[in-house]
């Protein structure tokens, strides 16, 4: 049978050996990474299907295509809190009241970070009074989610029947706004997690809310999950809630009482349209001001020295027919959602039917050639559950408009999350021109240029050159972006231009050898452009410095290097609490 790791997404072929209710193996996940290889740090338990490392905390369950499996926790009904969490909640000005209104309770669990099993406290996650979620806490800020449970946001049965919905970082924080009075309070499951995945089963659910206050912390993690859930939920009706010179509600809750009325009261809206004032965005200046312009994405690519990433930008890429550009461009989609989970979106109507692009994304994620020949079962089924999850289209057969193409690319940032819309190429969309072309190129790249940035998005738009002239050896020359058919307006409004040029040998033979021609980078901060010589690899379409050619399964590689991160550092991104240094929970 496959399993699927909770962490890192991967498949794995397992076939337990024992009959007995559990049973120890080496972690697929972790084993080969580690210098004792044969420590059975792996717990497979045979009656309910779900396996536990010890050692990596992945766990893992039986994985079924194109259907998610959860494992809902038993209810034990239980009620009782240990002296010293009550004790705790006491000290953070949490109420027995409280407490027992959402169910919180004492329990004994295993905990990864120790080994053993210890005292937690246990925050279950309701939904139309089904459990579907624990969080476990235990000393010195440890915790886990319970294993192969469906992620969704705590006390999500708030959004049921309010118009105004509070969004908070942590459960505690939650509770802090429950016991001032706040029913109407959800926390996001997994901190300051930008991967909002359940936000795409359960964005119907804000389809009546009408204001949404985002009371996230005060760092630059909480400002980026703001960011994400007012791109995502829509910015028009969300608010920032400012906890003055506190990280977060509970902090807010100790340092001034229990009156969070002003704290809604005063929450300003999220610019959009028309005037902006420091107080909309006086959180992002302070962070600006204390921790510096946040730089953009690297690729770990010999390019990065020339080009950094960021959304919210418009990136313009021309070339001559058959230069690689499109596959270019499909390389440094998959490697950002590879890298940084960035979802993507396309419009391309010339890679129809669409079969012919999902099997050269397969080939540029797993490295090797689309076919049961050379790519097994497995590879197959770990791709296309991840292009299914990541990548997505955008072909209305009867409206090629540039307007459809946006309307339905807001509907996917929405409901999917989507960071890059690659639009591939320019000519095929429907141009309506009423006046003259330079003016309504200018008009069309300023509607993709709003879209990039009031959405978060970033926008790569292929546009072909005009019929390039040879030079005195019959070579076609290398465009420029001002060789584009129509304006200069390609080169000027623009954030990202760059061009691919493919080498050709003495006979006009075009050969694997490519050049990337950087441009423009607007900002000095995301580079200062340059020139990189490629090579392409034919077998997988990817693009390299030299012929030492990258075969790897990305997914693969991405998960093992996911095990090595998986840090103290990184487990903070679950942490509800981080000033607490002292405290027994």
């Amino acid at each position: 049978m496959k399993i699927k790791s909770t962490i890192t997404g991967a498949l794995y072929e397992f076939t337990p050996a024992g009959r007995t209710e559990e049973e120890r193996y080496i972690c697929p996940e972790c084993s080969h990474l580690r210098k004792k290889k044969n420590d059975k740090c792996f717990a497979w338990n045979n009656n309910e299907d779900v396996g536990y490392c010890h050692n990596c905390t992945a766990s893992f369950y039986v994985y079924r295509p194109s259907e998610k499996q959860y494992i809902a926790p038993a209810w034990k009904n239980i009620t009782a809190l240990t002296d010293k969490a009550v004790k705790w909640f006491t000290g953070r000005m949490i109420s027995q009241d409280t407490l027992v209104k959402m169910r919180i309770y004492s329990d004994t669990a295993f905990m990864p970070q120790f080994n053993r099993e210890i005292e937690t406290i246990c925050f279950p996650f309701f939904f139309q009074d089904r459990l579907v979620n624990i969080k476990y806490r235990g000393a010195e800020k440890s915790f886990k989610m319970h294993t192969g449970s469906e992620l969704i946001f705590y006390n999500q049965d708030a959004l049921l029947n309010n118009e105004d919905i509070i969004i908070v970082e942590g459960e505690i924080d939650a509770l802090s706004f429950i016991q001032c009075g706040f029913n109407n309070v959800i926390s996001v499951p997994n901190g300051a997690n930008v991967k909002l995945e359940y936000l795409d089963t359960y964005h119907e659910l804000f389809d009546n809310v009408k204001r949404i206050y985002l009371a996230t912390d005060q760092d630059t993690k909480g400002i980026e999950l703001r960011d994400e859930l007012a791109r995502r939920l829509g910015a028009e009706r969300c608010l920032v809630v400012s906890f003055k010179d506190c990280k977060d509600a509970n902090a807010y809750l100790l340092k001034y009482g229990s009156d969070f009325h002003d704290l809604i009261k005063n929450a300003v809206q999220i610019p959009t349209k028309g005037i902006i004032t420091v107080d909309n965005i006086e959180v992002d200046i302070d962070d600006l001001f204390r921790n510096g312009q946040q730089p953009g994405r690297i690729l770990n690519e010999p390019f990065d020295e020339f080009i950094r990433w960021e959304t919210g930008r418009m990136a313009i890429v021309t070339g001559i027919p058959s230069s690689g550009k499109s596959e270019f461009v499909d390389y440094l989609t998959m490697k950002m959602n590879v890298l940084y989970g960035w979802r993507a979106a396309y419009f391309t109507p010339e890679n129809y039917p669409l079969k012919y692009h999902y099997s050269k994304l397969f080939e540029k994620l797993i490295g090797k050639r689309f076919t049961a020949k050379t790519a097994t079962d497995m590879d197959y089924e770990m791709a296309m559950q991840h292009i299914r999850d990541n990548f997505f289209y955008i072909l209305n057969e009867d409206d090629f408009t540039v307007d459809s193409m946006l309307t339905a690319a807001k509907i996917l940032v929405k409901t999917r999350g989507i960071k890059i819309l690659v639009i591939d190429p320019y000519n095929r969309l429907e141009h309506q021109y009423k006046d003259s072309e330079t003016q309504y190129i200018s008009r069309f790249l300023d509607k993709l240029t709003n879209f990039a940035r009031f959405n978060d998005v970033l926008v790569i738009l292929v546009a072909h050159p005009r019929k390039m002239e040879r030079d005195t050896t019959g070579k076609l020359k290398c465009p420029t972006l001002y060789d584009i058919s129509g304006s200069s307006n390609f080169y000027n409004k623009c954030d990202y231009g760059f061009t691919v040029h493919r080498k050709t040998d003495g006979n006009n033979t075009l050969l694997n050898e490519v050049e990337v021609h950087w441009q423009k980078v607007k900002f000095k901060y995301l580079g200062n452009g340059g020139l990189s010589e490629l090579k392409y690899n034919f077998v997988n379409g990817r693009f390299q410095k030299d012929t030492n050619w990258d075969n790897t399964n990305w997914l693969v590689r991405s998960a093992e290097q996911a095990v090595m991160n998986y840090t103290e550092t990184d487990k903070k991104e679950f942490e509800w609490e981080k000033d607490e240094d002292k405290a027994p929970f």
